[in-house]
């Protein structure tokens, strides 16, 4: 299973600079993301839990959730302001909230290097390097959510019904069946299924099932054929309804993977937002973010994990 997307596409850029695809924050010709009304930012947290890092990835409006739109002003404000020493940001895993982390150093201090670059960009999305105050209580490897202002979390403490993998396979059947992907093309991927507590539905809940190649992108050679299934439904008195799915088959190279990082309600609506990583072969990575709008679940907005803001070249 490919998990930690932030580590991989930085490792990408490293050994592949020159490949380029349209950049996250191209100088941008509309309106700017206001920062001097100190509005709540979101991050995406990654990396070894003895030295997480966190990427910007959206912002809290009052119109909804955005992506962030910088100029190179922008940026280092947001890194001097966000990412002051010192500083701590609540975090987010499965929809409930974990504690703090606290910020180490931001991208550009005055007294030191750049945290990181990126091989012929002259313009990169800042990160921080972040630490928790008892890293043992996380994965050797982190990927979480975290925000600038604390968000409540929608509290419920029903139980999950038993074996989610059961109903999974059933409807992952009926989404496999309906895109032509046949038994033979999920042969040798990994199932997988559980509950999500995102307040959607009857009863709060939705279930996530997915088949994804092991070898699924770069991890494998490229080569061959493969299947990506990702489905999300809730249920009512029993009946399941599927409200999001991404079922592709192909090419190895052709095929866009997705998987599900992890969620938590980030505009304050009862309701959790998903973030998803978007990944296909020799391809710089994305993240998207989906937000169910009272019947389906879809996109909400995208961001390139390539962290360069240069104009294409």
């Amino acid at each position: 299973m490919r998990r930690f997307a932030l580590i991989a596409s930085i490792l990408v850029l490293a050994v592949a600079c020159d490949k380029q695809t349209q950049a996250p924050g191209n100088t941008p010709a509309g309106d700017l993301t206001d920062l001097s009304t100190s509005p709540t930012i979101l991050f995406t947290v990654f990396g070894p839990r003895e030295t997480p890092k966190l990427a910007p990835i959206g912002v809290v409006t009052t119109t909804g959730l955005k992506p962030l739109t910088l100029d190179d002003a922008g940026w280092r404000e947001l890194d001097s302001v966000y990412f002051a020493a010192g500083r701590k940001l609540p975090m987010y895993r499965n929809g409930a909230a974990i504690g703090e982390l606290e910020i180490v150093r931001g991208m550009w201090p005055a007294d030191s290097l750049p945290l990181y670059e990126v091989p012929g960009c002259s313009r990169v999305v800042p990160q921080a390097l972040a630490r928790f105050a008892d890293p043992a209580a996380f994965e050797e490897t982190v990927e979480f959510l975290a925000s600038s202002t604390p968000l409540a979390q929608p509290t419920d403490s029903r139980p999950f019904p038993a074996n989610p993998e059961a109903q999974g396979l059933t409807l992952a059947s009926a989404v496999a069946a309906a895109a032509d992907i046949g038994a033979e093309d999920l042969n040798g991927l990994d199932f997988h299924a559980r509950w999500l507590r995102t307040g959607v539905g009857a009863n709060g809940r939705s279930l996530l099932a997915s088949y994804i190649d092991p070898d699924a992108g770069d991890l494998g050679p490229g080569a061959g054929s493969t299947a990506v299934l990702v489905l999300l439904a809730e249920d009512s008195a029993g009946t399941f309804t599927t409200s999001y799915q991404h079922a592709r088959v192909g090419e190895a190279r052709s095929v866009d993977f997705r998987r599900v990082i992890n969620y938590a309600d980030l505009d304050g609506d009862g309701k959790a937002e998903i973030l998803m990583e978007q990944w296909r072969y020799a391809a710089i990575p994305s993240l998207v973010l989906l937000k169910h709008n009272g019947t389906r679940w879809a996109d909400a907005f995208t961001v390139s994990a390539e962290w360069c803001t240069d104009q294409r070249r």
